[in-house]
Protein backbone atom coordinates (compact mmCIF):
# COMPACT_ATOMS: atom_id res chain seq x y z
CA UNK A 1 0.00 0.00 0.00
CA UNK A 2 1.54 3.36 -0.73
CA UNK A 3 -1.08 5.91 0.37
CA UNK A 4 -4.16 5.63 3.36
CA UNK A 5 -6.63 7.71 2.89
CA UNK A 6 -8.47 9.10 6.12
CA UNK A 7 -12.21 9.79 5.84
CA UNK A 8 -14.15 9.02 3.00
CA UNK A 9 -15.71 12.14 2.60
CA UNK A 10 -16.10 14.04 -1.60
CA UNK A 11 -11.98 15.27 -0.70
CA UNK A 12 -10.75 12.39 0.24
CA UNK A 13 -12.62 10.02 -2.36
CA UNK A 14 -11.26 13.07 -5.04
CA UNK A 15 -7.21 12.49 -3.33
CA UNK A 16 -7.92 9.01 -3.89
CA UNK A 17 -8.80 9.16 -7.28
CA UNK A 18 -6.23 11.45 -8.56
CA UNK A 19 -3.46 9.22 -6.79
CA UNK A 20 -4.71 6.40 -8.24
CA UNK A 21 -4.55 8.10 -11.58
CA UNK A 22 -0.99 8.39 -10.46
CA UNK A 23 -0.03 4.93 -10.46
CA UNK A 24 -0.16 4.55 -6.84
CA UNK A 25 -1.72 1.72 -4.37
CA UNK A 26 -4.33 3.67 -2.11
CA UNK A 27 -6.93 2.77 0.63
CA UNK A 28 -9.38 5.00 1.84
CA UNK A 29 -10.56 4.48 4.99
CA UNK A 30 -14.08 5.70 6.30
CA UNK A 31 -15.88 5.52 9.98
CA UNK A 32 -19.16 5.83 8.81
CA UNK A 33 -21.48 2.89 7.53
CA UNK A 34 -21.04 4.74 3.82
CA UNK A 35 -18.86 6.71 2.13
CA UNK A 36 -19.33 11.00 1.16
CA UNK A 37 -18.73 12.94 4.56
CA UNK A 38 -21.16 15.49 4.64
CA UNK A 39 -21.76 15.06 1.04
CA UNK A 40 -24.53 12.13 1.64
CA UNK A 41 -27.92 10.89 1.16
CA UNK A 42 -29.52 8.89 2.96
CA UNK A 43 -33.32 7.82 4.37
CA UNK A 44 -33.49 9.99 7.74
CA UNK A 45 -37.89 8.72 7.85
CA UNK A 46 -39.12 5.67 6.25
CA UNK A 47 -39.78 6.65 2.64
CA UNK A 48 -38.07 9.76 2.44
CA UNK A 49 -34.23 10.56 1.85
CA UNK A 50 -32.07 13.66 1.36
CA UNK A 51 -28.86 15.15 1.30
CA UNK A 52 -28.35 14.87 4.84
CA UNK A 53 -25.35 17.35 5.86
CA UNK A 54 -24.73 19.98 2.75
CA UNK A 55 -27.69 20.18 -0.13
CA UNK A 56 -26.58 22.11 -2.64
CA UNK A 57 -24.05 21.88 -5.46
CA UNK A 58 -22.26 25.31 -7.19
CA UNK A 59 -18.33 25.05 -6.29
CA UNK A 60 -17.52 21.42 -7.41
CA UNK A 61 -14.35 22.42 -9.69
CA UNK A 62 -15.50 21.36 -13.12
CA UNK A 63 -11.82 19.80 -13.84
CA UNK A 64 -12.52 17.50 -11.06
CA UNK A 65 -15.52 16.53 -12.22
CA UNK A 66 -14.04 16.18 -15.77
CA UNK A 67 -10.87 14.63 -15.12
CA UNK A 68 -12.54 12.16 -12.72
CA UNK A 69 -15.72 11.49 -15.36
CA UNK A 70 -18.26 11.84 -12.75
CA UNK A 71 -20.89 12.35 -15.40
CA UNK A 72 -20.05 8.41 -16.61
CA UNK A 73 -20.75 7.29 -12.93
CA UNK A 74 -24.41 9.41 -12.44
CA UNK A 75 -23.57 13.08 -11.83
CA UNK A 76 -25.33 15.23 -13.20
CA UNK A 77 -26.57 19.11 -11.42
CA UNK A 78 -29.81 21.13 -12.23
CA UNK A 79 -29.45 24.45 -11.47
CA UNK A 80 -31.99 26.23 -9.02
CA UNK A 81 -33.51 28.89 -10.64
CA UNK A 82 -35.13 30.96 -8.10
CA UNK A 83 -34.19 32.76 -4.80
CA UNK A 84 -36.77 33.48 -2.59
CA UNK A 85 -37.00 35.96 0.76
CA UNK A 86 -39.68 34.96 3.05
CA UNK A 87 -39.95 37.12 6.51
CA UNK A 88 -42.27 36.69 9.22
CA UNK A 89 -44.39 39.91 8.45
CA UNK A 90 -45.56 38.53 5.58
CA UNK A 91 -43.49 39.91 3.07
CA UNK A 92 -41.10 38.57 0.39
CA UNK A 93 -38.71 38.76 -2.49
CA UNK A 94 -38.36 36.09 -4.59
CA UNK A 95 -35.90 36.65 -7.70
CA UNK A 96 -35.84 34.51 -10.74
CA UNK A 97 -32.86 36.32 -13.02
CA UNK A 98 -35.62 38.05 -15.26
CA UNK A 99 -34.50 41.00 -15.48
CA UNK A 100 -37.95 41.94 -16.13
CA UNK A 101 -39.57 40.44 -13.34
CA UNK A 102 -36.77 41.34 -10.68
CA UNK A 103 -36.70 45.06 -11.51
CA UNK A 104 -40.09 45.34 -10.58
CA UNK A 105 -39.86 42.69 -7.54
CA UNK A 106 -37.43 45.13 -6.00
CA UNK A 107 -38.74 48.24 -6.95
CA UNK A 108 -41.23 47.16 -4.13
CA UNK A 109 -38.46 47.86 -1.66
CA UNK A 110 -36.51 50.51 -4.10
CA UNK A 111 -36.42 52.24 -6.95
CA UNK A 112 -32.57 51.80 -7.33
CA UNK A 113 -31.50 48.48 -5.89
CA UNK A 114 -32.11 46.43 -8.84
CA UNK A 115 -29.41 48.05 -10.81
CA UNK A 116 -27.33 48.39 -7.67
CA UNK A 117 -27.82 44.89 -7.39
CA UNK A 118 -26.39 44.09 -10.94
CA UNK A 119 -23.21 46.35 -10.08
CA UNK A 120 -22.71 44.47 -6.94
CA UNK A 121 -22.51 41.13 -8.77
CA UNK A 122 -21.09 42.43 -11.42
CA UNK A 123 -17.60 43.14 -9.07
CA UNK A 124 -18.64 39.87 -7.18
CA UNK A 125 -17.95 38.34 -9.92
CA UNK A 126 -14.30 40.16 -11.03
CA UNK A 127 -13.34 40.17 -7.49
CA UNK A 128 -14.54 35.58 -7.48
CA UNK A 129 -12.44 35.31 -10.31
CA UNK A 130 -9.52 36.45 -9.11
CA UNK A 131 -9.91 34.00 -5.63
CA UNK A 132 -11.16 31.14 -8.07
CA UNK A 133 -7.68 31.10 -10.22
CA UNK A 134 -6.21 29.91 -6.78
CA UNK A 135 -8.09 27.36 -5.96
CA UNK A 136 -6.28 24.88 -8.07
CA UNK A 137 -3.56 26.54 -6.72
CA UNK A 138 -0.84 25.67 -4.29
CA UNK A 139 -0.68 28.95 -2.52
CA UNK A 140 3.15 30.10 -1.57
CA UNK A 141 5.03 29.70 1.70
CA UNK A 142 5.54 32.16 4.20
CA UNK A 143 8.08 30.27 5.60
CA UNK A 144 11.50 29.57 3.77
CA UNK A 145 9.81 29.68 0.42
CA UNK A 146 11.89 29.80 -2.33
CA UNK A 147 11.60 30.73 -6.35
CA UNK A 148 8.01 28.88 -6.86
CA UNK A 149 6.73 30.36 -4.12
CA UNK A 150 7.45 33.71 -5.71
CA UNK A 151 6.30 33.16 -8.74
CA UNK A 152 3.20 31.55 -7.26
CA UNK A 153 2.78 35.16 -5.28
CA UNK A 154 3.68 37.09 -8.46
CA UNK A 155 0.68 34.99 -10.07
CA UNK A 156 -1.61 36.18 -7.37
CA UNK A 157 -0.40 39.61 -7.86
CA UNK A 158 -0.56 39.80 -11.52
CA UNK A 159 -4.13 38.22 -11.38
CA UNK A 160 -5.11 41.53 -9.08
CA UNK A 161 -3.93 44.00 -11.34
CA UNK A 162 -5.91 42.70 -14.04
CA UNK A 163 -9.08 44.34 -12.34
CA UNK A 164 -10.03 47.60 -12.85
CA UNK A 165 -9.07 50.22 -10.35
CA UNK A 166 -12.91 50.20 -8.69
CA UNK A 167 -12.47 45.91 -8.44
CA UNK A 168 -9.30 46.27 -6.59
CA UNK A 169 -10.13 48.75 -4.05
CA UNK A 170 -13.26 46.64 -3.68
CA UNK A 171 -10.87 43.16 -3.27
CA UNK A 172 -9.10 45.00 -0.48
CA UNK A 173 -12.85 45.88 1.01
CA UNK A 174 -13.76 42.43 0.73
CA UNK A 175 -10.86 40.99 2.55
CA UNK A 176 -10.62 43.77 5.21
CA UNK A 177 -13.93 45.33 5.17
CA UNK A 178 -17.43 44.22 7.57
CA UNK A 179 -19.60 43.09 5.56
CA UNK A 180 -21.99 46.16 7.21
CA UNK A 181 -19.80 48.77 5.59
CA UNK A 182 -19.88 46.90 1.92
CA UNK A 183 -23.52 46.80 2.22
CA UNK A 184 -24.56 50.15 3.14
CA UNK A 185 -22.26 51.36 0.37
CA UNK A 186 -24.26 49.36 -2.30
CA UNK A 187 -28.14 49.63 -1.16
CA UNK A 188 -30.74 51.68 0.03
CA UNK A 189 -33.78 49.31 0.95
CA UNK A 190 -33.70 47.01 4.59
CA UNK A 191 -34.80 44.25 2.45
CA UNK A 192 -32.46 44.06 -0.05
CA UNK A 193 -29.75 44.44 2.38
CA UNK A 194 -31.10 41.56 4.60
CA UNK A 195 -30.61 39.52 1.17
CA UNK A 196 -27.11 40.53 0.84
CA UNK A 197 -26.34 40.41 4.56
CA UNK A 198 -27.58 37.11 4.63
CA UNK A 199 -25.48 35.75 1.82
CA UNK A 200 -22.27 35.69 4.83
CA UNK A 201 -24.15 33.41 7.48
CA UNK A 202 -23.80 29.41 5.35
CA UNK A 203 -20.90 28.27 7.21
CA UNK A 204 -19.57 31.19 8.57
CA UNK A 205 -20.15 32.10 12.00
CA UNK A 206 -19.91 36.26 12.34
CA UNK A 207 -20.75 39.61 12.82
CA UNK A 208 -21.52 41.87 9.88
CA UNK A 209 -19.37 44.45 11.99
CA UNK A 210 -16.59 41.51 11.95
CA UNK A 211 -13.53 42.94 9.13
CA UNK A 212 -13.01 39.76 6.58
CA UNK A 213 -15.92 38.11 7.28
CA UNK A 214 -17.12 39.07 3.63
CA UNK A 215 -15.05 36.58 2.59
CA UNK A 216 -17.56 34.06 3.09
CA UNK A 217 -19.80 35.88 0.90
CA UNK A 218 -17.10 35.83 -2.20
CA UNK A 219 -15.91 32.30 -1.19
CA UNK A 220 -19.77 31.01 -1.95
CA UNK A 221 -19.79 33.49 -5.02
CA UNK A 222 -17.21 31.64 -7.18
CA UNK A 223 -19.33 28.82 -8.40
CA UNK A 224 -20.76 27.02 -11.56
CA UNK A 225 -23.88 25.02 -12.86
CA UNK A 226 -24.32 23.18 -15.80
CA UNK A 227 -22.01 26.37 -17.40
CA UNK A 228 -24.48 29.12 -15.55
CA UNK A 229 -21.26 30.84 -13.16
CA UNK A 230 -22.62 31.98 -10.04
CA UNK A 231 -25.46 29.77 -10.13
CA UNK A 232 -26.68 26.87 -7.64
CA UNK A 233 -28.25 23.29 -8.27
CA UNK A 234 -29.26 20.05 -6.80
CA UNK A 235 -28.28 16.89 -7.59
CA UNK A 236 -30.62 14.30 -8.36
CA UNK A 237 -30.27 11.56 -5.94
CA UNK A 238 -29.42 14.25 -3.39
CA UNK A 239 -25.55 15.30 -2.77
CA UNK A 240 -24.48 11.13 -2.31
CA UNK A 241 -24.78 11.11 -5.69
CA UNK A 242 -21.17 12.95 -6.11
CA UNK A 243 -19.82 11.09 -3.86
CA UNK A 244 -21.02 7.83 -4.61
CA UNK A 245 -19.82 9.06 -8.40
CA UNK A 246 -16.70 9.30 -7.08
CA UNK A 247 -16.18 6.07 -5.19
CA UNK A 248 -17.26 3.92 -8.21
CA UNK A 249 -14.53 6.16 -9.94
CA UNK A 250 -11.97 5.15 -7.48
CA UNK A 251 -12.98 1.64 -7.58
CA UNK A 252 -12.36 1.51 -11.20
CA UNK A 253 -9.06 2.90 -10.94
CA UNK A 254 -8.25 -0.15 -8.07
CA UNK A 255 -8.27 2.02 -4.84
CA UNK A 256 -9.54 -0.04 -1.87
CA UNK A 257 -12.19 1.82 -0.09
CA UNK A 258 -13.46 -0.11 3.56
CA UNK A 259 -16.14 1.35 5.19
CA UNK A 260 -16.79 0.99 9.64
CA UNK A 261 -13.13 1.73 9.78
CA UNK A 262 -12.58 4.64 12.41
CA UNK A 263 -9.05 5.18 12.61
CA UNK A 264 -7.70 6.27 16.31
CA UNK A 265 -4.19 7.30 15.89
CA UNK A 266 -2.02 7.71 13.33
CA UNK A 267 1.68 6.25 13.80
CA UNK A 268 4.39 8.12 13.92
CA UNK A 269 7.80 7.52 14.24
CA UNK A 270 11.02 9.58 14.47
CA UNK A 271 8.50 12.43 13.11
CA UNK A 272 8.15 10.27 9.89
CA UNK A 273 4.35 8.66 9.55
CA UNK A 274 4.32 4.77 9.18
CA UNK A 275 0.35 4.22 8.55
CA UNK A 276 -2.73 4.21 11.51
CA UNK A 277 -4.68 2.68 14.00
CA UNK A 278 -7.85 1.71 14.02
CA UNK A 279 -10.34 1.81 16.42
CA UNK A 280 -10.64 -2.14 17.72
CA UNK A 281 -6.48 -2.35 17.66
CA UNK A 282 -5.74 -3.23 13.39
CA UNK A 283 -2.54 -1.17 12.23
CA UNK A 284 -2.05 -0.44 8.63
CA UNK A 285 0.88 0.94 7.48
CA UNK A 286 1.79 3.43 4.25
CA UNK A 287 4.38 5.85 3.91
CA UNK A 288 2.27 8.37 3.32
CA UNK A 289 -1.36 9.33 4.91
CA UNK A 290 -3.56 11.90 3.66
CA UNK A 291 -5.65 13.23 5.82
CA UNK A 292 -9.32 14.37 5.23
CA UNK A 293 -9.90 15.16 8.85
CA UNK A 294 -9.86 18.66 10.25
CA UNK A 295 -6.95 20.33 11.48
CA UNK A 296 -8.00 19.97 14.94
CA UNK A 297 -9.03 16.31 14.62
CA UNK A 298 -5.59 15.53 12.70
CA UNK A 299 -2.79 17.18 14.63
CA UNK A 300 -4.35 17.19 17.94
CA UNK A 301 -6.15 13.69 18.16
CA UNK A 302 -4.89 11.30 15.90
CA UNK A 303 -1.44 12.72 15.81
CA UNK A 304 -0.70 13.93 19.44
CA UNK A 305 1.23 16.75 20.08
CA UNK A 306 4.05 15.03 21.60
CA UNK A 307 4.96 14.57 17.30
CA UNK A 308 4.27 18.20 16.51
CA UNK A 309 6.86 21.35 16.97
CA UNK A 310 5.70 23.02 20.30
CA UNK A 311 4.64 26.18 18.70
CA UNK A 312 2.94 24.68 15.76
CA UNK A 313 0.55 22.73 17.94
CA UNK A 314 0.20 25.86 20.20
CA UNK A 315 -1.17 27.75 16.77
CA UNK A 316 -3.23 24.45 15.91
CA UNK A 317 -5.08 24.86 19.25
CA UNK A 318 -5.61 28.15 18.19
CA UNK A 319 -7.16 27.44 14.66
CA UNK A 320 -10.81 28.52 14.83
CA UNK A 321 -13.18 25.98 13.86
CA UNK A 322 -17.07 26.68 14.36
CA UNK A 323 -19.92 27.39 12.37
CA UNK A 324 -22.46 27.63 14.39
CA UNK A 325 -24.70 25.56 12.38
CA UNK A 326 -27.53 23.04 12.73
CA UNK A 327 -28.95 21.01 10.21
CA UNK A 328 -32.73 20.00 10.06
CA UNK A 329 -34.69 17.37 7.69
CA UNK A 330 -38.12 17.17 7.49
CA UNK A 331 -40.52 14.72 6.01
CA UNK A 332 -43.57 16.54 4.36
CA UNK A 333 -46.74 14.93 3.52
CA UNK A 334 -47.61 18.03 1.06
CA UNK A 335 -46.30 21.24 -0.04
CA UNK A 336 -45.86 24.08 2.31
CA UNK A 337 -48.39 27.03 2.42
CA UNK A 338 -46.55 30.52 2.79
CA UNK A 339 -48.25 33.16 3.99
CA UNK A 340 -46.88 35.52 1.78
CA UNK A 341 -47.77 33.55 -1.27
CA UNK A 342 -50.87 31.11 -0.59
CA UNK A 343 -51.37 28.29 -2.13
CA UNK A 344 -50.42 24.31 -1.83
CA UNK A 345 -50.39 24.02 -5.42
CA UNK A 346 -46.27 23.60 -6.99
CA UNK A 347 -45.22 27.13 -7.29
CA UNK A 348 -42.07 29.07 -8.21
CA UNK A 349 -41.09 29.40 -4.74
CA UNK A 350 -41.80 25.92 -4.07
CA UNK A 351 -38.68 25.16 -6.31
CA UNK A 352 -36.54 28.13 -5.08
CA UNK A 353 -33.56 28.38 -2.79
CA UNK A 354 -35.00 30.32 0.58
CA UNK A 355 -33.42 32.38 2.45
CA UNK A 356 -35.58 33.31 6.06
CA UNK A 357 -33.98 36.60 7.06
CA UNK A 358 -35.93 39.22 8.68
CA UNK A 359 -33.64 42.12 8.53
CA UNK A 360 -29.41 42.76 9.34
CA UNK A 361 -30.24 43.33 13.08
CA UNK A 362 -32.01 39.90 12.93
CA UNK A 363 -28.39 39.08 11.87
CA UNK A 364 -26.70 40.70 14.45
CA UNK A 365 -28.93 39.73 17.16
CA UNK A 366 -28.35 35.87 16.12
CA UNK A 367 -24.59 36.36 16.56
CA UNK A 368 -25.31 38.02 19.85
CA UNK A 369 -27.47 36.05 21.58
CA UNK A 370 -24.86 32.60 19.95
CA UNK A 371 -21.64 34.38 21.10
CA UNK A 372 -23.79 34.20 24.74
CA UNK A 373 -24.24 30.40 24.13
CA UNK A 374 -27.59 30.70 23.63
CA UNK A 375 -28.90 29.37 20.21
CA UNK A 376 -30.65 32.07 17.42
CA UNK A 377 -34.13 32.45 18.81
CA UNK A 378 -35.28 33.15 15.76
CA UNK A 379 -32.56 31.88 14.05
CA UNK A 380 -31.03 32.74 10.35
CA UNK A 381 -32.61 29.56 8.08
CA UNK A 382 -31.81 28.49 4.72
CA UNK A 383 -33.87 26.39 3.30
CA UNK A 384 -34.46 24.35 0.47
CA UNK A 385 -37.44 21.60 -1.23
CA UNK A 386 -35.11 19.43 -3.13
CA UNK A 387 -37.90 16.97 -4.28
CA UNK A 388 -39.91 19.56 -6.12
CA UNK A 389 -37.37 18.78 -8.77
CA UNK A 390 -36.38 15.53 -7.86
CA UNK A 391 -39.33 12.77 -6.92
CA UNK A 392 -36.70 10.08 -6.76
CA UNK A 393 -36.06 11.27 -3.27
CA UNK A 394 -39.54 10.26 -1.61
CA UNK A 395 -41.71 6.97 -2.34
CA UNK A 396 -44.93 8.00 -2.20
CA UNK A 397 -46.88 10.71 -5.03
CA UNK A 398 -47.09 14.57 -3.24
CA UNK A 399 -44.94 13.84 -0.74
CA UNK A 400 -41.81 15.62 -0.24
CA UNK A 401 -38.32 16.50 1.66
CA UNK A 402 -37.56 20.28 2.93
CA UNK A 403 -33.83 21.35 4.45
CA UNK A 404 -33.49 23.41 6.80
CA UNK A 405 -29.68 24.77 7.71
CA UNK A 406 -30.21 26.85 11.19
CA UNK A 407 -27.40 29.51 11.85
CA UNK A 408 -25.86 30.94 14.97
CA UNK A 409 -26.48 27.48 17.02
CA UNK A 410 -23.36 27.77 19.16
CA UNK A 411 -21.45 24.61 19.97
CA UNK A 412 -20.98 25.52 23.77
CA UNK A 413 -24.85 26.17 25.36
CA UNK A 414 -24.83 28.77 27.90
CA UNK A 415 -24.67 27.33 31.95
CA UNK A 416 -23.50 23.96 30.76
CA UNK A 417 -26.58 22.52 28.96
CA UNK A 418 -25.87 19.52 26.96
CA UNK A 419 -27.31 20.09 23.30
CA UNK A 420 -28.88 16.37 23.65
CA UNK A 421 -30.74 18.23 26.24
CA UNK A 422 -31.08 21.29 24.25
CA UNK A 423 -31.96 19.98 21.14
CA UNK A 424 -35.81 18.91 21.29
CA UNK A 425 -36.48 22.35 22.92
CA UNK A 426 -34.77 24.15 20.00
CA UNK A 427 -36.38 22.26 17.34
CA UNK A 428 -39.43 23.86 18.74
CA UNK A 429 -38.30 27.19 18.72
CA UNK A 430 -37.54 26.76 15.00
CA UNK A 431 -40.11 25.32 14.23
CA UNK A 432 -42.36 28.05 15.65
CA UNK A 433 -40.81 30.29 13.56
CA UNK A 434 -41.07 28.90 10.31
CA UNK A 435 -44.77 28.67 11.19
CA UNK A 436 -45.51 32.33 11.23
CA UNK A 437 -44.02 32.15 7.35
CA UNK A 438 -45.42 28.64 6.65
CA UNK A 439 -48.78 28.39 8.74
CA UNK A 440 -49.37 25.07 7.74
CA UNK A 441 -45.57 23.33 8.89
CA UNK A 442 -46.70 21.02 11.43
CA UNK A 443 -49.65 20.13 9.76
CA UNK A 444 -47.80 18.14 6.98
CA UNK A 445 -44.30 17.13 9.05
CA UNK A 446 -44.43 13.81 9.81
CA UNK A 447 -41.14 13.18 10.49
CA UNK A 448 -38.03 14.70 10.87
CA UNK A 449 -34.09 14.46 11.25
CA UNK A 450 -32.29 17.57 13.70
CA UNK A 451 -28.51 17.87 13.86
CA UNK A 452 -26.78 19.65 16.16
CA UNK A 453 -23.46 21.03 16.26
CA UNK A 454 -23.08 18.19 18.30
CA UNK A 455 -24.55 15.69 16.06
CA UNK A 456 -22.43 17.02 13.12
CA UNK A 457 -19.20 16.77 14.97
CA UNK A 458 -20.36 13.04 16.20
CA UNK A 459 -21.40 11.96 12.83
CA UNK A 460 -19.26 13.33 10.57
CA UNK A 461 -15.81 13.65 12.50
CA UNK A 462 -15.90 17.78 11.99
CA UNK A 463 -14.86 19.82 15.06
CA UNK A 464 -17.04 21.75 17.05
CA UNK A 465 -19.53 21.12 13.88
CA UNK A 466 -17.17 23.21 11.23
CA UNK A 467 -19.14 22.15 8.19
CA UNK A 468 -15.91 24.40 6.42
CA UNK A 469 -13.48 22.95 9.11
CA UNK A 470 -12.43 26.12 9.96
CA UNK A 471 -13.65 29.27 9.46
CA UNK A 472 -13.40 31.21 6.35
CA UNK A 473 -11.45 34.57 7.71
CA UNK A 474 -8.48 36.40 6.28
CA UNK A 475 -5.94 34.83 8.80
CA UNK A 476 -6.85 31.33 8.43
CA UNK A 477 -7.09 31.33 4.36
CA UNK A 478 -4.34 31.03 1.53
CA UNK A 479 -0.65 30.63 3.22
CA UNK A 480 -2.17 30.62 6.52
CA UNK A 481 -4.32 27.82 6.00
CA UNK A 482 -4.46 25.71 8.66
CA UNK A 483 -0.73 26.82 9.50
CA UNK A 484 1.99 28.22 7.35
CA UNK A 485 4.18 24.83 7.92
CA UNK A 486 1.21 23.05 6.66
CA UNK A 487 -0.70 25.42 4.07
CA UNK A 488 0.72 23.72 1.18
CA UNK A 489 -0.66 20.24 2.48
CA UNK A 490 2.74 18.79 3.42
CA UNK A 491 2.72 18.89 6.90
CA UNK A 492 5.66 18.78 10.21
CA UNK A 493 5.72 15.16 9.91
CA UNK A 494 6.94 13.70 6.46
CA UNK A 495 4.16 11.43 4.78
CA UNK A 496 1.52 13.40 6.40
CA UNK A 497 -0.61 15.48 4.21
CA UNK A 498 -3.68 17.67 4.31
CA UNK A 499 -6.43 16.92 1.52
CA UNK A 500 -9.68 17.77 3.58
CA UNK A 501 -11.79 21.61 3.57
CA UNK A 502 -9.19 22.40 6.48
CA UNK A 503 -6.55 22.59 4.00
CA UNK A 504 -6.41 25.59 0.98
CA UNK A 505 -8.89 27.01 -0.57
CA UNK A 506 -11.50 26.06 2.65
CA UNK A 507 -15.25 24.56 3.01
CA UNK A 508 -17.41 23.55 0.47
CA UNK A 509 -18.03 20.69 -1.81
CA UNK A 510 -15.05 22.05 -3.89
CA UNK A 511 -13.21 19.09 -4.37
CA UNK A 512 -10.19 21.38 -4.78
CA UNK A 513 -8.30 20.49 -1.66
CA UNK A 514 -8.00 16.70 -2.39
CA UNK A 515 -6.86 17.56 -5.55
CA UNK A 516 -4.63 19.91 -4.86
CA UNK A 517 -2.63 17.66 -2.24
CA UNK A 518 -2.72 14.51 -4.52
CA UNK A 519 -1.03 16.85 -6.99
CA UNK A 520 1.13 17.75 -3.73
CA UNK A 521 1.69 14.39 -3.33
CA UNK A 522 2.40 13.04 -6.89
CA UNK A 523 5.02 15.41 -7.37
CA UNK A 524 6.87 15.01 -3.78
CA UNK A 525 7.80 11.43 -4.39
Amino acid sequence: MDVIVIGGGHNGLTAANYLAMGGLKVCVLEQRHIVGGAAVSEEFHPGFRNSVASFLVSLLRNEVIEELRLSEYGYSATVVETGFYPDSNGDYLLLNGDDLHDRREIARFSNSDFDNLNDFHTVVDKVGAVLSEQWLREPPRLHGGGVSDLLDAVKLGLDIRKLDAEARWRFLQFFLGPPDTIIERWFDSEKVKAMIAASITPGNYASLQQPGASLAMLHHAVGEVAGEKGAWGIVPGGMGTITQAMAKSALDKGVDIRINASVEKIIVESGMVKGVRLLGGEELFAPIVAANTDPNRTFLKLVGKEHLPDAFARDIEGFRQESASLRINLALSGLPDFACLPGTELAEHHRSSMMMVESKDHIEQAYASAKLGIPANPPIIEALIPSTMDDSLTDEPDTHVMSLLCKYMPYELADGEHWDDAKPRVFEQIMDHVQTMVPNIREIVVGHQCLSPLDLERMFGMTRGDICHGKLEPDQLFSARPHPDAAQYSTPVKGLYLCGSGAHPGGGVTGAPGRNAAKKILRSL
